[in-house]
């Protein structure tokens, strides 16, 4: 299913005029140098390809395929990296010494020119290195042999006139020795045109690839089309934590997992054309950024299932909503125009499922019933793990996510953003102090799937938040949210015995849960001493907060005796009592203790009264005491 999807998508990818994307035969590569050959079949000079920043970037071209390398010589077409196109290589001494090691006896000893040397490194040609050259222009001979342009002639004939000794006796290769040597693949050019790009060469690799010897043939398990079958799949690029040169999704490697005399991945055939798509669809989807967000371990990407991007662009901001910028006070009218213009999308979308109506192709810029995908990965030493595969329309999937962000939304300050995004409220699990936010894996796809299913979401989220509050002493809007959320879900899907009309997004003054009231009554018992001194160092929070809202019946007599040493001594006395008065009358005795649900029920208590205390009442022009 995920392979059909991604083939499907890269054909779609493919007729896609504003999207530049390899075409069959052909893969992105990143291209340090372009090697200027004359016409005799000699190197002119090497242009540096990469860009001029501080830390250089090799250029993306477009070139013939390059299938993934195993352990043995395996050369590319046109565009390869410095062993194998000069046949030179450079290592480090204390490898040197292990491999081509003089001392040893003869027939262990590795026959090998050594072309410059030092302390630490050793550049060099040896057995190997010789093998990859010859591969290279055998390679080359066996597809341009018989070509009559003049540029595949200058460039075999260069192939032909090359000895891997004199790499540092070349002036042109010697000034760029280290780049060359540390792995940048390199392209030929001609007359100011890339070898690759000519047409004579693309019509001899095309049909070298399509009826290349050795191929076994099988029915594609994706097409159904009998076809070439991929014995090796590419290596997918861009996730997080995997290995800098790609990891396979599929792959075979033991002989464990071979069966009926079938090794690797002729076990599960699929043709060269179908692992090309879907390959090169998914590093497509990697390297974009509007198609991937990172959630816990996981990298998760998003495709839908037509060429119209505003959807994506939707499902994005949903899911990683940007944190307003801060405004400054000479400039409070600036804001990114983009922002503007989503966030009034976001609100119509909102305001629609709000009251149960379905979105349409007007709110999110295409058919409801298109299909949309989305897949998380994680690292796996050389391989990815699929963490999760779901479908669905984009309509149910912006409905579903819409309903999340509805039942997170809390009263909050100007500056919150209009939707928390999953790996902030994720971050709320960990300490904020900590330099390295490690949060656990299985929370991520946990929650989720709680989105994307529109069920309730993970008690051990839930618990890691309220652990949390507990050490910090402090309830921000995001972990208010979620313990709303949490509770909401709950009670709507029958499994508490909270009423859903108690759980509100501001200030309840006629909530009758007791473990709502404690946690009024103690951010009023906070406020009461932060009035009589507001530079005291040590506040019944920092205390008292962890134990007050598990344990009431224990914690509570003593505060409210401390409380009213505090009010005797502030100027706002009065109101201090009159509040814990109103907020103690329905409560006819302290719980010994208070369950996981009465705990989030008692902050969320405790944070709407905090908000309540620090937001401006508007006072209507009749109401201005006049002078």
């Amino acid at each position: 299913m995920i392979i059909q999807s991604l083939c499907r998508h890269y054909d779609i990818l493919e007729k896609d005029e504003n999207v530049s994307i390899p075409k069959l035969g052909y893969s992105s590569a990143k291209v340090s140098f372009a090697l200027v050959i004359s016409p005799d079949g000699v190197l002119s000079h090497i242009v540096d390809l990469r860009s001029d920043d501080k830390k250089p970037k090799p250029k993306d071209m477009d070139v013939p395929i390059q299938k993934s390398r195993s352990s043995g010589v395996f050369s590319y077409f046109v565009c390869d990296n410095a062993k194998y196109v000069f046949g030179a290589e450079k290592i480090k001494r204390s490898e040197f010494e292990k491999k081509f090691d003089l001392a040893s006896s003869e027939e262990n000893s590795v026959e090998h020119t050594v072309l410059e040397e030092n302390d630490k490194e050793v550049t060099l040609v040896h057995r190997r290195s010789r093998e990859c050259f010859e591969a290279f222009k055998e390679l080359h001979h066996s597809i341009l042999d018989g070509q009559n342009d003049p540029e595949i002639r200058g460039f075999l004939a260069f192939l032909d006139g090359w000895n891997p000794e004199e790499f540092l006796e070349n002036p042109k290769t010697r000034e760029y020795k280290d780049d060359l040597l540390a792995g940048g693949n390199c392209v030929f050019e001609f007359n100011g045109s890339f070898l690759h790009q000519n047409s004579g060469v693309r019509t001899a690799w095309e049909i070298y690839s399509q009826n290349e010897t050795g191929n076994t043939f099988a029915q594609c398990l994706i097409s159904g089309k009998v076809e070439p079958v991929a014995k090796i799949h590419q290596k997918i690029k861009g996730v997080v934590g995997a290995q800098s040169a790609g990891a396979s999704i599929v792959s075979f490697n033991d002989s464990a997992f071979c069966s009926y005399g079938k090794e690797q991945s002729f076990n599960s055939p699929i043709s060269e054309s179908a692992v090309f798509k879907y390959t090169t669809a998914l590093n497509y989807l990697l390297s974009s950024q509007s198609n991937r967000i990172r959630i816990a371990d996981s990298t998760v990407v998003f495709w839908a299932e037509t060429s119209e991007k505003s959807c994506e662009d939707l499902v994005k901001f949903f899911f990683d909503s940007p944190e307003p910028e801060k405004k400054e006070e000479k400039n409070m009218e600036t804001s990114r125009v983009w922002d503007t213009n989503k966030i009034k999308e976001i609100e119509e979308i909102l305001n629609k499922v709000r009251i149960g109506k379905k979105v349409n192709q007007e709110d999110i810029g295409t058919d409801p019933e298109t299909n949309f995908y989305i897949l998380g990965l994680s690292p796996n030493n050389a391989r990815l793990a699929v963490r999760f595969w779901y479908v669905d329309s984009i309509g149910n999937l912006i409905e579903k996510m819409a309903r999340h962000h509805l039942d997170m939304e809390i009263i909050r300050d100007d500056h919150g953003p209009r939707c928390i995004s999953i790996y902030r409220l994720l971050n709320e699990t960990v300490p904020q102090s900590s330099d390295k936010k490690t949060v656990s894996p299985l929370l991520g796809g946990l929650i989720l799937r709680s989105i994307l299913t529109d069920t309730g979401y993970p008690i051990s989220l839930y618990s890691a938040i309220l652990s949390r509050a507990k050490v910090d002493g402090s309830i921000n809007f995001v972990r208010a949210g979620f313990i709303k959320a949490y509770l909401l879900r709950l009670s709507r899907a029958g499994l508490s015995n909270l009423n859903q009309d108690l759980i509100t997004m501001s200030l309840n003054e006629e909530s009758s849960s007791v473990p709502y009231r404690l946690g009024r009554l103690f951010a009023a018992l906070e406020k009461a001493q932060n009035d009589t001194n507001r530079e005291m160092k040590s506040t019944i929070n920092s205390k008292y907060f962890s134990s007050a809202s598990s344990t009431p019946a224990v914690v509570f007599p003593v505060l409210l005796k401390l409380a009213q040493h505090h009010i005797a001594k502030s100027d706002w006395g009065f109101r201090s009592n009159q509040l814990i008065e109103q907020v103690l009358e329905g409560v006819n005795e302290f719980p010994a203790y208070l369950n996981l649900e009465d705990q989030g029920m008692f902050m969320l208590g405790y944070y709407h009264q905090r908000k309540a205390f620090f937001t401006k009442k508007e006072v209507s022009s009749n109401e201005k005491v006049s002078p």
